[in-house]
């Protein structure tokens, strides 16, 4: 009977302890790379449990990732290391066009008393057994720019696979999501199910992602973690970036529809939110950074239209278009109408092209000093329409 009675015991105390031990917090999606710049870059993943976060930088030399103690880079505000499900590291300091090896870590941290306390194992992703994920960084001096641009996927993953299987064999300087990946901005677990998950295993953590905000990642109660999950430098949907010889505006739709509509309950303010882009915008195509460029690039999703269209699309074309035209704009790529259409110079006012992206279809685009060559392909790879734009 004594002997049943330590056994049960035992057993009891044992099963205490192992529930008692922590969850660990592992990679859950990620990582992906975003914001890269000549000497900087931000890398973004999320974890299973609330950790803290942080990367390790190592130089593509042909060394081991263990030679030595590589630099440490933390996700630091107001003074305390992050504890977060969602990491975003700023890595500074770094070379124009060189390519760098990194590899992230989480610690499972409990800050829920008075002194934060570390609640698990350190885990990390693997350098050891498999080559460690690796980034270049921007170089305004290169001759040449690629990349590949892709659009209103609405979450279907199948077609996303499609369109970017292959792309890190094929290493485009960037790609680019123009908008609506998903239908709606729910949970930052839909988003990680929808398109994230997929683009991390085919190219999002070996190449650089431009994420242009589309009117359908303004939906949903998720729409406020959008700069969480994909950060810019001016913590704006709305940024300049260059590479080579293009400089680059990424601007941000806001919706499509008037503030009053039923469909927002009154939530809506995009009249005023544009508004305050204009304003950015005519104080950015007169930065170095943007009037040094030979090639001028306009990302947008929804695209100017003749004034027929939607609210969105009238209000945009008001007060954008007449910023790019001064800013002598190339080329305008676009998504939003889910079919392909080719708009020339003069269409809408503009005094530039305007290529309209397919929902099932990815561009591909390369920029010398001279040209832009763009060439839209379907799922399968067959190329479907090809324009030349001379740079003038």
């Amino acid at each position: 009977m004594k002997r049943l009675f330590f056994t049960t015991l035992f057993l009891a105390i044992s099963a205490i302890a192992f529930a008692a031990d922590p969850p660990v917090a592992k990679i859950k999606c990620g990582p992906w790379v975003v914001n890269v710049d000549q000497t900087e870059m931000t890398i973004v993943w999320t974890t299973t449990e609330r950790s803290m976060g942080w990367v390790e930088i190592a130089p593509d030399d042909g060394t081991s990732f263990y030679t030595v103690e590589r630099p440490r880079y933390d996700e630091d505000f107001m003074g305390r290391h992050v504890v977060s499900k969602v990491h975003h590291v700023r890595i500074t300091g770094l070379e124009p066009g060189t390519t760098y090896r990194y590899r992230i870590y989480q610690q499972g941290i409990d800050d829920s008393g008075h002194n934060p306390v570390p609640s698990g194992q350190i885990t990390a992703s693997n350098v050891f057994s498999q080559k460690p994920y690796a980034i270049r960084t921007m170089d305004y001096n290169k001759q040449d720019c690629s990349f590949t641009m892709i659009n209103d996927i609405h979450g279907r993953d199948s077609i996303m696979l499609a369109l970017t299987d292959g792309l890190k064999a094929e290493k485009p300087d960037f790609v680019v999501f123009n908008g609506d990946m998903t239908s709606f901005m729910g949970s930052i677990e839909d988003i990680e199910q929808q398109f994230m998950s997929r683009a991390t295993k085919t190219f999002a953590t070996d190449i650089p992602l431009v994420y242009v905000r589309g009117n359908h990642e303004t939906r949903g109660p998720g729409f406020s973690e959008f700069l969480n999950l994909f950060p810019t430098k001016t913590n704006t949907p709305y940024y300049i970036f260059r590479q080579g010889p293009a400089a680059f505006i990424v601007i941000d739709s806001g919706e499509d529809k008037p503030d009053s509509d039923i469909e927002y309950g009154g939530t809506a303010a995009y009249d005023a939110y544009r508004e305050a882009m204009a304003k950015w915008l005519e104080q950015a195509i007169q930065s170095e950074e943007f009037r040094s460029a030979p090639v001028k690039i306009a990302l947008l999703h929804i695209p100017f239209d003749k004034g027929t269209g939607w609210y969105g699309n009238n209000e945009l074309r008001r007060l954008l278009l007449p910023l790019l035209n001064k800013a002598g704009i190339d080329v305008m790529l676009s998504g939003h109408t889910h079919r392909y259409s080719y708009r020339d110079k003069g269409y809408c006012g503009n005094e530039f092209p305007i290529l309209v992206n397919g929902n099932n279809d990815r561009v591909d685009v390369k920029i010398t000093n001279q040209q832009i060559h763009m060439e839209v392909k379907d799922a399968t790879g067959k190329s479907l329409h090809t324009h030349v734009v001379k740079v003038e």
